[in-house]
């Protein structure tokens, strides 16, 4: 286990708890909505597979290459 772990979209500089809040207040449900909102996700694209798994999940910290990781 690292002990870093993966809990913000850098580019936009927000913590995933707060996309998370933000998305629950905006009935969103996917990445492509945020992107949409021009919230999150739109720039580097790295923190998208941490996002969809937040948004599977609920959860707001990962492991770094969770996205990969994890079985369906």
């Amino acid at each position: 286990m690292s002990n870093f772990l993966v809990s913000k979209c850098i580019c936009q500089e927000k913590e995933f708890t707060e996309v998370k809040e933000y998305a629950v207040k905006h009935n969103i449900s996917t990445v492509r909505e945020l992107q949409e909102h021009n919230y999150c996700a739109c720039k580097c694209g790295l923190c998208i597979p941490y996002l969809e798994l937040m948004f599977k999940t609920g959860e707001t910290e990962f492991e770094p290459g969770a996205s990969i990781n994890r079985k369906s």
